[in-house]
């Protein structure tokens, strides 16, 4: 799978995939591992330097801080 960086023609690949979590790079590698599609793989935010990202503790680091967060709320669900 080739890495693009900048901005690439959106009709140049068979798939795209919004979301670069687990499912999402699981679902590109399928897809590309033949070697006959294309697939653009996007992800929001930008690079991962922080340490605590990689650590399962950073969690607790990394949550309400806007250097790592989106800090995004909801309403409150009555369920």
């Amino acid at each position: 799978m080739a890495v693009l960086s900048g901005s690439a023609d959106p009709g140049s690949f068979d798939y795209v995939i919004v979301g670069a979590g687990s499912a999402g790079c699981v679902l590109a590698n399928r897809l590309s591992a033949d070697g006959t599609s294309t697939v653009a793989l996007l992800e929001a935010g930008g690079r991962d330097w922080n340490p605590w990202i990689h650590v399962p503790v950073g969690y607790f680091k990394t949550i309400h801080n806007p250097k790592t967060d989106w800090c995004y709320v909801t309403q409150p669900d009555p369920g």
